[in-house]
């Protein structure tokens, strides 16, 4: 669920020329900063994003000079790192790429020519982030998708333009998502309980989005609706009380995503399996009592997931 937010109207300027008017919608890229050999510009915003949707509209119609104009997503202050997706770069109209900083910039997908942008009007730019899914939509169009190597941490949200030409950059909006938590485990009692009566309220309860592959009702192929909820999803609950192949199938492709994981258990199980026994796991007693304080744990865990 998308959360309302209001335009950006407070930028800071880190690198290149920019102008911008306190309480104004409005940012201007006017050149790069003689001192910087590469000739790009980013200023940030107070903005923090790990899923949800990032808006902008892009004009170049100020300068007759090729720019590149693009969203930032998950500008880390530290390493200076992060990802960026919008109008041209590399050659190419559409643009998803990522910059660290002992290496540079890297195109992760492209498309287009960047001969066929028309630089004579605005563009409307949505960059919507779900999980590990990024996807970019110009003037409407989805025009290049691709999935991070990684979840974002909720780091800054801010504009990349590259040329020494202006770029405008207007109506800048950053919605937040509700945070998609996926739950793997096998079905019917007591597991449906566990989920029902535990981890759907302590979810709920704190915002977040909690779903399993049988609650998405629509036709096609179940391993895909689960494939695609992991990779949509910012933590997965798994319970791996039953060595169930298809639980297990599951898990081992968040862990290869590194999604942020939370095992449950039940405490009479037998001795957890070689692979996942050095993970900490949340174990738990099916009794009224025993749901009562797995939700105090697991709401300890989220908390701790969400602050981190």
């Amino acid at each position: 669920m998308l959360q309302s937010a209001s335009p950006i109207t407070n930028w800071a300027p880190i690198v290149g020329i920019w102008k911008s008017e306190v309480g104004s919608n409005q940012v201007l890229y006017e050149r790069p900063d003689p001192r910087n050999p590469f000739g790009f510009g980013i200023s940030l915003s107070p903005a923090r994003l790990r899923s949800g949707t990032i808006s902008t509209t892009i004009d170049f119609s100020k300068s007759s000079q090729a720019n590149e104009a693009r969203v930032i997503f998950g500008y880390n202050t530290l390493t200076r790192d992060y990802f960026s997706a919008g109008i041209s770069g590399y050659g190419n109209a559409f643009v998803i790429d990522e910059f660290v900083s002992r290496r540079g910039w890297q195109p992760l997908n492209v498309a287009g020519s960047t001969e066929s942008i028309d630089k004579t009007k605005p563009h409307n730019v949505v960059v919507n982030i779900d999980g590990h899914r990024v996807t970019l939509i110009v003037d409407e169009i989805q025009v290049v998708q691709h999935m991070l190597s990684r979840p974002l941490p909720g780091d800054q949200v801010g504009l990349l333009a590259v040329g020494p030409g202006q770029v405008s950059f207007a109506n800048t909006i950053v919605k937040t998502a509700s945070p998609k938590v996926f739950v793997v485990m096998q079905y019917g009692e007591p597991y449906d309980s566990i989920y029902t009566e535990v981890i759907f309220p302590v979810c709920k309860e704190m915002e977040l989005d909690a779903f399993r592959a049988d609650d998405i009702y629509k036709p096609g192929i179940i391993l895909q609706d689960i494939i695609t909820g992991i990779v949509e999803s910012e933590i997965v609950i798994a319970d791996i009380t039953p060595p169930n192949p298809n639980v297990f199938y599951e898990l081992g492709y968040s862990h290869a995503l590194t999604k942020t994981t939370i095992l449950l258990a039940e405490r009479n199980n037998k001795e957890l399996p070689f692979d996942v026994k050095s993970y900490r796991c949340i174990f738990y007693d099916n009794t009224i009592r025993g749901k009562r304080d797995v939700e105090i744990v697991l709401r300890k865990h989220l908390e701790n997931i969400l602050h981190d």
